[in-house]
């Protein structure tokens, strides 16, 4: 007889407005045993956030559950409780300590006005009869866990090592130990502000593994994170449910992620559950065109392609005279462009477009009497070059320098030492006269298109603005013709002009962005992790259109992500950096199959891809 931990029977959650309401839960059912892990997977707006925000008593207003039952089960042999008949105050105390989740935005889940030490002790004394100075100890273990801090080891071999690269005595063991102490309290005492995002992510882990679940829901925990990081952190879930017997249900829209942890696999869409089923089952034998579809979106390691399909290409959807979403299974649902291409890599012109040589890039860490002494090289002597035309991938986890190398290649953030030479023309000392006219030529798409755009203005107003600080076309008619082209080529309405950013979903934002990078006839874009928060349904899509507007266009790309599978797809030559230096640098095929470093090898080992494959 197995043990159900939670079993969900008919739910239905609905969104009231004035006029109308949005079904967004449309009556499903799913069950998870002791131990199980259960893989939600779907696009954006297919429910998969509010099935989970459902369980935890969060729907947020105008939302309601307007039918089915909610059965929890927190220790084995106990009787179900309900947890839709439990009043509030019953509810919050299984909310956080018998029942925790993962938020996908971890900024908004935690206080901006308390350090990440407050938070964290909280959360433990909240649901555990423990000391404030045991709830410290049992922070800072969650934190070690999740790998935002080190192991005492690995500090104090931190320590030792730097004490030797500053010429200073050895350190003795008492001051070895006060140290070690020291640095644990220090990353208490942070703010979420201090934090990158994957940093941020790794926190809210370590919050929610800290007082010992029996269930744990985890909504695209891994999304901000890197390869490696990503890998160590499904390791840890899988190992916690396995040493606990602990349940788990893991959203996600990647689906490389889900086959590493999942044991059953449910696909939503639209608010409905269209497939369901073991791992291996869903992923070698899917039956509904929309699983089909999602799989093939993802780029493959194992050949390369032109273009990769969508979901578009496997189903048609039409509303049936009742409002009912008929789906329909294409025939033919084979894509042609998707099979292995044998051309070569786009060859390298005797001139390239950028050159940059031994470059350093510091931040001041040290002053005396108002002078820097000591700097944090995130850039370190690196020295690379871009041919015209071609796509550069450039990977690394997070601090490497990757984000810091594009924007002093933009002139964003100055140099300490070191040349980049664009289009035959020196920028590391330019004029802002001339630094003026490299704007137009280099342009960036940024990872996060909603923050890239002024909430304030309206799409049309985005694109054309750099048509008019630059003072292209003769008048703003002109410029509106200009954003209505791009907003079509980038597979957008000329109507949408009007609107405003949030009006749009995400990919839609993105291909805004897209747009705008365009609007200058740019030479050279750097994509920075520019389709990194993306479906993958919608990553395959703009990936798409990144590569057409480069042949139609004639750009070179500098394309930055921690998703190995996207750069290979993308790229002509990899990059690869660590710690501010560059580790390798070869042909993207060349670095897949023959990685020369041992951080190569282990960032492409980490990949999530599992071993489905599915016939497109």
């Amino acid at each position: 007889m197995t043990d159900t931990v939670l079993n969900v029977r008919n739910l239905q959650v609905q969104f009231f407005t004035e006029d109308n309401s949005i079904l967004a839960v449309d009556g499903i059912d799913f069950k998870i045993d002791r131990g199980q892990t259960l893989g939600i997977v779907g696009e954006s707006g297919s429910g998969k956030s509010v099935t989970s925000l459902a369980i935890l008593g969060l729907i947020p207003y105008p939302g309601k559950i307007t039918e089915g039952e909610i059965w929890f089960c927190p220790k084995p042999g106990e009787n179900p409780i309900d947890l839709q008949a439990l009043p509030e105050e019953k509810r919050r105390e299984y909310r956080g300590g018998a029942i925790a989740m993962i938020f996908q935005e971890p900024m908004s889940a935690l206080n901006p006005v308390y350090n990440i030490g407050f938070q964290l002790t909280e959360a433990i004394r909240l649901h555990q009869e423990v000391s404030p100075s045991e709830a410290r100890r049992r922070a800072i273990l969650s934190l070690q866990e999740v790998r935002l801090l080190p192991s005492d080891e690995e500090l104090q071999k931190t320590i030792v090592e730097e004490r030797k690269e500053q010429g200073g005595e050895a350190i003795g063991e008492r001051d070895l130990i006060k140290e070690i102490n020291e640095r644990k309290r220090a990353i208490l005492k942070r703010y979420p502000h201090e934090l990158s995002g994957g940093q941020l992510q790794r926190v809210t882990i370590a919050m929610a593994i800290s007082c010992n679940p029996t269930l744990l829901i985890a909504d695209e925990p891994t999304t901000a994170l890197d390869v490696t990081v990503q890998a160590s952190i499904l390791n840890l879930l899988r190992d916690l449910c396995k040493a606990r017997e602990m349940s788990m249900i893991f959203i996600t829209h990647d689906l490389g992620v889900i086959v590493e942890v999942a044991d059953r696999i449910a696909v939503m869409y639209k608010g409905k559950i269209v497939e369901e089923g073991d791992r291996d089952r869903i992923f070698h034998h899917p039956q509904h065109p929309y699983t089909k579809g999602l799989l093939a979106c993802r780029p493959r390691l194992d050949m390369k392609v032109d273009f990769l399909p969508t979901v578009a290409d496997f189903m048609e959807v039409e509303a049936g005279e009742n409002g009912q979403i008929i789906i329909r299974e294409k025939e033919h649902n084979t894509v042609e462009h998707s099979h292995p291409k044998t051309q070569k890599s786009k060859p390298q012109i005797a001139k390239p477009i950028l050159s940059v040589d031994r470059l350093v890039v510091g931040f001041p860490l040290k002053s005396v009497f108002g002078l820097t002494k000591q700097y944090f090289k995130a850039v370190n002597d690196v020295s690379f070059k871009v041919y015209e035309g071609e796509t550069l991938g450039l990977v690394g986890e997070s601090g490497c320098g990757k984000s810091t190398l594009a924007r002093t290649l933009l002139r964003l953030t100055p140099e300490l030492k070191g040349t980049i030479v664009f289009a035959g023309n020196s920028i590391t000392k330019i004029a802002k006269k001339r630094l003026r006219h490299l704007r137009r030529e280099i342009q960036i798409i940024f990872q996060n298109p909603y923050n890239s755009l002024n909430p304030r203005l309206s799409v049309g107003k985005a694109i054309m603005e750099p048509l008019q600080v630059h003072e292209i076309g003769k008048n703003d008619r002109d410029r509106r013709d200009r954003a209505a082209y791009l907003l079509e080529r980038v597979g957008l309405s000329a109507d949408d002009m009007k609107s405003y950013p949030h009006e749009f979903s995400g990919g839609q934002r993105q291909r805004v962005c897209i747009a705008r990078a365009l609007a200058l006839n740019p030479k050279f874009i750097i994509c920075d992790e520019s389709v990194s928060a993306l479906d993958v349904s919608v990553q395959a899509q703009v990936l798409n259109l990144l590569k057409e507007l480069q042949t139609e266009f004639g750009l070179t790309y500098i394309f930055i992500s921690h998703d190995l599978s996207v750069v290979k797809f993308m790229s002509d030559r990899i990059m690869v950096m660590n710690r501010g230096k560059i580790e390798e640098i070869d042909q993207a095929d060349e670095i897949y199959e023959n990685p020369k470093t041992d951080y190569t090898r282990q960032l492409i080992a980490s990949i999530p891809t599992g071993d489905f494959q599915v016939e497109v």
